[in-house]
């Protein structure tokens, strides 16, 4: 009796864990959405970093210092989900801004000239 309870506890201690570590299996339709949802947060994300970088005052602003916008526009792809990201963010905080008059065009040229320099800088050390 002895070496059946010895037994039984170390089971009886095991099993909650196990049906836990089931119960937080990940289903195939959730993990499908999960990669449908950071997709399509990727594709806004760089359609909005993209916008940023081609409008008129980026375009000039890459002009002044003799940038390559294409180069820009081509490291756009390289980056990962979370630079793109904070890029994104970046670059609508400076829109909104600049939209408000709280920016000047030569603020707003610097601004552009900083963000695509890190874009190449970020290429660069990957």
């Amino acid at each position: 009796m002895k070496l059946y309870m010895m037994l039984l506890i170390p089971i009886m201690l095991i099993l909650p864990q196990i049906a836990r570590a089931q119960g937080s299996v990940v289903s195939q339709d959730e993990l499908k959405q999960a990669l449908l949802n950071a997709s399509g947060t990727r594709k806004e994300n760089l359609d909005q970093v993209r916008s940023f970088f081609s409008s008129d005052q980026s375009r000039q602003a890459f002009k002044t210092v003799h940038v390559d916008s294409e180069r820009v526009e081509k490291a756009l792809s390289s980056l990962d989900d979370n630079e793109l990201s904070k890029l994104a963010d970046q670059t609508r905080h400076v829109q909104n801004d600049f939209a408000a008059g709280a920016l000047t065009n030569q603020q707003l040229t610097y601004i552009v000239i900083a963000l695509a320099t890190a874009v190449i800088i970020l290429i660069a050390v990957h």
